[in-house]
């Protein structure tokens, strides 16, 4: 502890017992034990909320990446098709392929999901008033 040897430490109980006398001393000590408690538990707080900033922090990065690339994909889909000269990536093994005629593409989800969010919107406020709960917007089949 702090390279403190045994006669070190027994000098400096000798002259804090001079100093402070044996009815002082041992209530020195207890409030001493208190404080490194005190401080150990202030540290260990300290610790627990860097480590969990951290771990925000990465979890914000996977959410802004995962942002960004969902963006480029619908962006990518509003644009239009791709060009022939762009290569087709290959589908993962297991995977059945996409067909064009059943499933609507990203930007129309986008835009159906934008009139459902609108609609919903729309009949919040009307719906605090009254009490009766919110129409029910149709599901895209």
């Amino acid at each position: 502890m702090f390279g403190i040897g045994m006669p070190e430490f027994i000098l400096i109980a000798v002259v804090a017992l001079i100093v402070f006398g044996p009815k002082k001393l041992p209530e020195l000590a207890k409030s001493m034990g208190r404080a490194m408690r005190e401080f150990r538990k202030a540290t260990s707080e300290l610790k627990e909320t860097m480590q969990v900033d951290s771990e925000l922090s990465e979890v914000k990065k996977a959410f802004t990446e995962l942002q960004s690339e969902v963006t480029a994909s619908v962006n990518k889909e509003a644009a239009g098709p791709e060009s022939p000269a762009a290569p087709v990536p290959d589908p993962a093994p297991g995977t059945p392929p996409a067909d064009a005629a059943t499933e609507p593409s990203s930007a129309q989800k986008l835009e159906e999901l934008k009139k459902a969010f609108d609609a919903w919107s729309a009949a919040k406020p009307d719906t605090a008033e009254s009490g009766d709960p919110p129409p029910q917007t149709p599901k895209p089949a």
